[in-house]
């Protein structure tokens, strides 16, 4: 694929290519990849070969999703830092989010600390948690500066904390927390630490051997463009067997001795994946990998990047907008949320779906207005956003 750029930036990308990949686009303007990404065309026809020979020809088929799952692992390992052998293909961050939290042997009393603007995948395990094993669960204030952030994690830190499980991109305003800092300070006091990447892998780059984490979780269908149902998720390879298998079936394990009671499971990644699997959605993340490559990766990364900054420069020429998105990227990512004075989020969004066909998401725990900034939008979907917010903010 030929990249261009645009001359109103050279780093956004200016390519009729890229958006012709995404049909849907003719018809509405779509800024909520951080809900549900698209995914390019030509990917979702090599993903939709891939699952009608297994589904049609099963064990008569080529075997070809089955080499194109390995091949994504290794992808995947490349494209955050890590190793193949540390990966498990999940469903969604969610289930990497659980992997870890039903893995500890969680005693009465034991604590976690997150943040207040984490997603449901972490806020419903950890209420089930607290009911069922009778933890506690310490917030903080999220901040992208690492002094205020470690600040927070000292005044609620105990010698009960077990787990500190955070958004690397918070759901909420898009803020980047300092993972590296936040990682060293609980390895320091012998705490786990888990990220949330839902937000992050597609947006910009990510090395968790740079994070210094334990553990990541993340999925394929947000900013990768994957099938919806593909996820991942990774861990340190001495850290994998400190985790208690929820589920144990066909795959998973190593070594069974039925007779003598003894099941090993391998200290990879694999330990996380059993029984019958759709093969296909793993295969499929792969395609749009492929896609996405094709672009290349620094393309992708610093269009998100330059149109973030053209919507933040858009919000902050209105004054009756408010920005509660960090203004940096380096502080952000492709997520910006911001209030409307005086107006109710949810209409104004509505408005914008059922009058501008602009598709937005709402943050109620702020009555903001969330905007996904992906590589096929482009600043015309902003000025359309703008306009039609101020038009409906005027009725």
């Amino acid at each position: 694929m030929t990249i261009q750029t645009s001359s109103l930036t050279p780093k956004l990308l200016d390519n009729g290519v890229i958006r012709q990949a995404f049909p849907v686009l003719q018809e509405v303007t779509y800024l909520n990849v951080g809900t549900y990404g698209l995914m390019p065309a030509p990917a979702l026809e090599s993903f939709q070969a891939l699952q009608a020979e297994f589904e049609s020809r099963g064990v008569a088929s080529n075997g070809g999703f089955g080499r194109q799952t390995e091949a994504t692992r290794k992808r995947i390992a490349e494209m955050i830092g890590g190793s193949s052998d540390e990966i498990a293909f999940t469903r969604n961050a969610t289930d990497g989010i659980n992997l870890v939290l039903a893995g500890i042997d969680w005693q009465p009393g034991d604590e976690v600390i997150t943040t207040t603007e984490e997603h449901e995948a972490t806020n419903h395990p950890l209420t089930y948690l607290r009911q069922m094993k009778g933890i506690g669960v310490k917030m903080v204030e999220v901040s992208p500066r690492p002094e205020e952030m470690l600040a927070r994690l000292e005044a609620v830190v105990s010698p009960r904390t077990r787990l500190v499980t955070m958004s690397y991109i918070t759901c909420e305003t898009g803020t980047r927390l300092p993972a590296r800092a936040i990682s060293d300070w609980a390895a320091s006091r012998s705490i786990l630490s888990l990220f949330d990447g839902a937000q992050a892998s597609g947006a910009f780059s990510v090395n968790v051997q740079e994070m210094g984490c334990d553990f990541y979780a993340s999925n394929g269908h947000k900013w990768l463009g994957g099938p919806k149902g593909s996820g991942f998720f990774w861990g340190k390879r001495d850290r994998l067997s400190d985790l208690y298998l929820a589920h144990v079936g066909a795959g998973s394990l190593e070594r069974v001795d039925i007779p003598n009671g003894v099941a090993v499971a391998p200290a990879t990644g694999h330990r996380f994946e059993f029984g019958t699997r759709a093969w296909a959605l793993s295969a499929g993340l792969g395609c749009s990998l492929d896609w996405l490559e094709s672009i290349g990766w620094a393309n992708v990364y610093g269009h998100i990047a330059a149109l973030s900054d053209y919507l933040k420069a858009s919000i902050l020429a209105r004054p009756w907008l408010k920005l509660i998105t960090p203004l940096a990227f380096e502080d952000s990512s492709g997520l910006t949320s911001f209030i409307i004075e005086g107006k109710n989020a949810q209409a104004i969004s509505n408005a914008c779906r059922e009058r501008h066909r602009i598709y937005l998401r709402v943050i109620p725990h702020y009555n903001a207005i969330r905007v996904s900034t992906a590589h096929f939008n482009n600043p015309e979907d902003i000025d359309r956003l703008m306009a039609a917010v101020e038009q409906v903010k005027n009725e």
